[in-house]
């Protein structure tokens, strides 16, 4: 009898830890909730977006976010490395040319439908054409960004350019080149490496379409590929762009280039998401369209989302964190502190309420409307390949540093892109 209630004993004081230890867990599930939201920008995109997430925490106070925010050199490879080592943020601002890369990788991102979210306030087919991956919705678009061609109207008019030119591919070079003529240290194109890819993209769709179609094939000649590296040997040697042993040190940052920041270039390609940064302190910039070819297939002209907000599927608080982006891109509170961080909002609200408070400036209204205008067909996913993407800048640079003639340059870029497309 004593070792029965001995024994007796011991189960309820054991009983008793577990419940014990049931009460700690359920104290803790009942705490608050810590959420990591993950972006790269500058400080124009960090500090209004603190400031949204500051004001969901007051609303929310059972919930904790943390912003881990950088600039934009090594993001990409910090979030792949987060990916595959479980340790991502739960909610991700990714690149749209990443989604496909990163969504093949298995069950990375939360599917998103209705239930979660008003999807009416997005353009249907802006969300299928950048959004999808195999037909699901892996996240919502926090812009509509499109490409734009900013000039400096008084540097222009300074050189004896008219300000107001409708530009070509062939008045770029007879008017541009006036520019360094007249001072060897000014350009007419801020064009780094990376920019002058873009460019290529550009004229190379114009010609043929694309660079690499949805059936996963090198989608121009040869001679097309000769033709445009030709067009862009002018700019070269012409002095509408600045020697690339001068840009190379300022790739995917050209706005940071001391010729740029002190006005000795006078237009740029940029996206409407991030003119306002790579302007900077420069004043007296319009915007234009792009030069368009006769006959063109394609105009070549980028629209697509300014960036993507995806939901780590692997996240402990997936409808907490549903209801975050909820709030980012619905809640009026929101919308106002975020204003045009992320370029103007692809959600219809987003745009209301931002227009009723004046805060989308015309300037970024007149260029999201000619880019809208002028924009040509999505890439492929193929195109925008980081790999395929690396490709073609490996070219572009050999060529810039003048080890590759036009058609050397066109024949390698090809054949080099084949190989990369055989691996995928």
């Amino acid at each position: 009898m004593k070792k029965f209630i001995a024994l007796l004993l011991i189960a309820i004081i054991a009983m008793g830890t577990v419940f014990a230890n049931g009460s700690q867990e359920s104290a803790k599930a009942d705490g608050p909730k810590s959420l990591r939201i993950s972006w790269w920008g500058g400080d124009s995109r960090h500090t209004p977006t603190l400031a949204a997430m500051d004001a969901y925490m007051a609303a929310n106070p059972n919930v904790k976010l943390e912003g881990e925010y950088s600039g934009w050199d090594g993001y990409y490879q910090k979030i792949v490395t987060q990916i595959a080592g479980g340790t991502a943020a739960d909610i991700i601002q990714i690149d749209q040319p990443w989604l496909s890369e990163l969504a093949s990788k298995g069950d990375v991102f939360t599917v998103i439908d209705n239930s979660m979210i008003d999807l009416s306030q997005f353009d249907a087919s802006f969300l299928k054409n950048y959004c999808t991956y195999d037909g699901k919705l892996m996240g919502l678009p926090t812009g509509t960004n499109v490409n734009t061609f900013i000039v400096d109207a008084k540097m222009l008019s300074d050189f004896g350019i008219d300000p107001n030119t409708k530009w070509t591919w062939d008045n770029i070079i007879s008017e541009g080149k006036k520019i360094h003529e007249q001072d060897a240290s000014s350009y007419f194109s801020s064009a780094t490496p990376d920019i002058l890819r873009f460019w290529f993209e550009i004229y190379i769709a114009q010609l043929a379409g694309s660079v690499v179609n949805s059936d996963k094939q090198v989608a121009f000649t040869e001679e097309q590929g000769t033709q445009a590296f030709t067009y862009f040997k002018r700019w070269i040697d012409e002095g509408i762009i600045a020697p690339f042993a001068q840009t190379s040190l300022f790739y995917q940052k050209f706005g940071e280039n001391p010729d740029w920041v002190n006005g000795k270039t006078a237009t740029a390609w940029t996206w409407v998401s991030s003119m306002g940064k790579d302007i900077g302190s420069r004043q007296n910039f319009e915007t234009r369209q792009f030069p368009v070819m006769d006959g063109a297939v394609n105009t070549g002209v980028l629209m697509r989302p300014s960036q993507i907000f995806v939901v780590n599927n692997a996240s402990k608080n997936k409808d907490e964190a549903i209801k975050v982006l909820n709030y980012l891109f619905t809640d009026p509170t929101a919308i106002e502190k975020l204003g045009l961080a992320r370029g103007i909002p692809s959600a219809a609200i987003g745009r209301e309420i931002l227009a009723s408070k004046g805060l989308i400036t015309e300037m970024s209204e007149k260029a999201t409307n000619e880019g809208i205008a002028q924009a040509g067909d999505p890439q492929s996913v193929y195109q925008m390949n980081s790999e395929v993407i690396q490709t073609m800048q490996d070219v572009i640079d050999e060529f810039g540093f003048g080890k590759l003639t036009p058609a050397e340059a066109s024949a390698k870029m090809i054949q080099n892109l084949k190989a990369t497309l055989a691996t995928m």
